[in-house]
C-alpha cells in the first residue's frame, strides 16, 4: 500500500510516521510526502495512524482505510493555544540533566540493520521546577557517515511513566554531516523555541527514513536507577532497566 502525505495546502509533508497502533511495521514519509506502508497479515480492525508534530493525528480503521479509492492523506494544522503568561522575575540556573557518557557503545544505528533504522529511543528526566530547554546533546560512542543524515528529536509528557504527547507543535530535526560532530558530541540548539516546562519530561531521538552509515551512543550500562525507553513506529513504548543511552540536555532552571 502506497500514497503520499500532504498539508491542508496539499505541500507534502515529510518524516510523518505511519503505522499500525501498537504494533512494530510502518513507514516514514520522504521528502515528498510520499509512503510504502506492508499491511499484510495485520487485523483489519486495528488502528492505521499517521503522526507528525505540527499536525493533527490521523487516525483510521484499516479496513474503512483500504476501501477508500486511493491512500493519500491530508493532515490539519495544530491549533496552538498561547496562554497569557505573568512574568515575574525569578533567579533561574544552567543544568545538564540525562548521561553523557561516550567511552562505551550502549545502542544507536546501522543502516545495514534495518530493523533497527526506525527505533526511537528516549530518557526520562525527573523535574518539579520550571525549566527552559536550551539544548538536547548526543554523546557517540563511534560513526561512520559519509553522507549527511537527518535525527529527529522530540520532547513529550510522561503518561504512567513512559513517554506520552509531544509538547511540540513542530517537528525538531537536526542535519548533520560528520565535521559537524565535535568531541564526538552532536547539539541540537533550542535557545530560540521557548519550550517551557514544569513537570516530568522524556526527550526522544531517531533517524530519518534515508540515513546511511553508522551512528552510536554511548550510554551507562549498570546505571540501575536508570532506565531506557524504546519503540518501533507505533509500537508500544518499551523500557530496558538499569541503563540508559547518552541523550542529555542543558537547560535554564528556577533556583
Amino acid at each position: 500500500m502506497s500514497g503520499t502525505v500532504f498539508s491542508e495546502k496539499h505541500h507534502p509533508v515529510a518524516d510523518a510516521r505511519i503505522g499500525i497502533e501498537n504494533e512494530d511495521t510502518g513507514s516514514i514519509t520522504n521528502e515528498e510526502g510520499k509512503y510504502v506502508v506492508d499491511l499484510t497479515g495485520i487485523d483489519k480492525n486495528r488502528i492505521l495512524k499517521v503522526y507528525v508534530n505540527g499536525y493533527e493525528p490521523f487516525h483510521m480503521k484499516i479496513s474503512d482505510f483500504e476501501a477508500l479509492p486511493e491512500y493519500d492523506i491530508s493532515l490539519s494544522k495544530k491549533a496552538v493555544e498561547i496562554e497569557n503568561v505573568n512574568i515575574i522575575p525569578k533567579k533561574y540556573t544552567e543544568k545538564n540533566f540525562g548521561t553523557r557518557n561516550s567511552k562505551r557503545a550502549y545502542c544507536g544505528y546501522d543502516s545495514q540493520d534495518l530493523k533497527k533504522i526506525f527505533r526511537e529511543y528516549a530518557i526520562k528526566i525527573k523535574n518539579q521546577r520550571k525549566l527552559k530547554v536550551k539544548k538536547i546533546n548526543l554523546n557517540l560512542s563511534s560513526f561512520d557517515i559519509e553522507q549527511p543524515i537527518t535525527l529527529i528529536f522530540d520532547i513529550q509528557n510522561s503518561a504512567g511513566d513512559f513517554p506520552g504527547e509531544s509538547m511540540i507543535n513542530e517537528t525538531l530535526k537536526l542535519r548533520i554531516t560528520k565535521e559537524d560532530i565535535l568531541d564526538n558530541t552532536v547539539s541540537l540548539d533550542l535557545n530560540d523555541k521557548s519550550i517551557w516546562l514544569n513537570a516530568d519530561f522524556f526527550v526522544s531521538v531517531r533517524t530519518s527514513e534515508d540515513f546511511k552509515g553508522k551512528l552510536f551512543l554511548g550510554g551507562n550500562i549498570f546505571a540501575f536507577s536508570k532506565n531506557t525507553y524504546y519503540r518501533n513506529y507505533f509500537g508500544e513504548w518499551k523500557k530496558f532497566s538499569a541503563g540508559e543511552p547518552s541523550i542529555n540536555v542543558d537547560v535554564l532552571i528556577e533556583k
